[in-house]
């Protein structure tokens, strides 16, 4: 609680971090996961009191499997879980998008509401007024521990599958599988699959958002000139459409047209028409048919479209993660297995020869002083018939 807001009506708080006005394009931390319970949407549980709905929330969790939460505040009308963490970069958002996934997933008997998940969600602060209700917003529930969590062991407990399961389940890919416990087998619900995909979407979103925002930067530029206002827009839309809910997705576009086009609301209301519409068709569960089959009707943009659109150098390329040609991502996979080939210990290939060629001069001279292919070996580290075959290949013809 803060004192100076006590009693005060509908005061509200955010539970991360941003660099000025709470948008995900200006996400800096991430500080907790939470859950909206409109419970009194809920027949069942019209008028029942907090504590109660807080029990049956409790078991909800306990039966997903999940944690229970850090904090639980009676908002006048609903209940808000707080599952406190340490602070994490931005670029963590896919993975905490995804356990907010789960959560909601647990608590929606209870009416968790699922426009309640995105990262610039706020919540009302304990000890100000709900003037809907007239009630005084309060703490009901606390950890006794107080304990914060490390994010990763947090995403570990609320994940189908933690950071160790998958790595031993990648490893042995394609071999017969331990039977789960039932408990393991619950949490396990979703395919491997199914979680990385979802992973995955959220991850490409977020580093094209971030590569869209560092061109500017690579640029020299603030705001994007008139010529390029539209583009860059409509690439940055569709990557935001995959990170916040499309109930937010609106409020979202409107900031980041504010801080890079200098657009009104209404012109950018009108200009990303189109992405707000598909994300809003996407969260209305409608499909779209693309190639024979029913799919997400939100943009998917290809690498190529957004350099070609941009017109993205191969010197800015260089700087980019994502937003990348197939030519520098081919180049860069070369580069990258190089370098894991000398952490294994490979020699450049320049280093190989010239050690090849003086092992070749080495067994030929001591060939030449009537040393064995196997004395030859040995002194050199070899197998005797490697020795053999390296004399044998550089002696003279008869």
């Amino acid at each position: 609680m803060m004192p100076a807001y006590g009693g005060a009506d509908d005061v509200y708080i955010s539970q991360n971090r941003f660099w000025g006005s709470r948008a995900i394009s200006r996400l800096a931390q991430l500080s907790a996961m939470f859950a909206d319970l409109d419970y009194y949407k809920i027949p069942d549980l019209i008028g029942m009191h907090p504590l109660g709905v807080t029990e049956l929330a409790f078991e909800e969790l306990q039966r997903s499997g999940l944690p229970p939460p850090s904090l639980v505040v009676a908002t006048g009308r609903g209940l808000a879980l707080t599952w406190r963490h340490d602070p994490v970069p931005g670029a963590v958002l896919p993975k905490w998008k995804l356990c907010q996934d789960f959560i909601f997933e647990a608590l929606k008997n209870l009416g968790a509401d699922s426009s309640a998940k995105d990262a610039t969600r706020v919540f009302r602060l304990v000890g100000s007024r709900n003037s809907k209700s007239g009630t005084v917003v309060e703490a009901i529930w606390e950890d006794p521990e107080d304990v914060i969590w490390d994010f990763g062991d947090l995403a570990d407990e609320i994940l189908p599958l933690s950071r160790k399961e998958l790595e031993e389940r990648r490893a042995s890919k394609g071999q017969k599988q331990d039977k789960f416990s039932s408990k393991d087998s619950k949490r396990a619900s979703k395919s491997q699959d199914n979680v990385e995909k979802r992973f995955t979407i959220t991850t490409l979103a977020l580093s094209r958002l971030s590569d869209l925002q560092l061109l500017l930067k690579l640029r020299g530029l603030d705001k994007l000139p008139p010529n390029r206002r539209d583009p860059w827009m409509f690439a940055a839309g569709a990557s935001m459409a995959y990170l916040v809910e499309p109930d937010s997705l609106e409020r979202e576009l409107i900031q980041l047209g504010k801080d890079y086009a200098g657009w009104s609301e209404a012109e950018t209301r009108s200009r990303m028409y189109a992405v707000i519409s598909r994300a809003q068709d996407a969260g209305a569960g409608e499909t779209v048919e693309w190639s024979g089959q029913q799919r997400d009707p939100r943009y998917r943009l290809t690498n190529q479209r957004i350099i070609e659109d941009l017109s993205i150098t191969p010197d800015e390329e260089r700087h980019l993660e994502t937003i990348i040609s197939k030519d520098t991502k081919r180049r860069r996979d070369r580069e990258r297995k190089r370098q894991e080939r000398r952490a294994r210990g490979a020699k450049p290939r320049d280093e190989y020869l010239a050690q090849a060629s003086e092992k070749r001069s080495a067994a030929q001279q001591l060939y030449s002083q009537g040393m064995s292919f196997r004395k030859i070996g040995e002194q050199l580290g070899i197998s005797h018939t490697q020795a053999k075959r390296i004399i044998s290949s550089h002696s003279p013809q008869s």
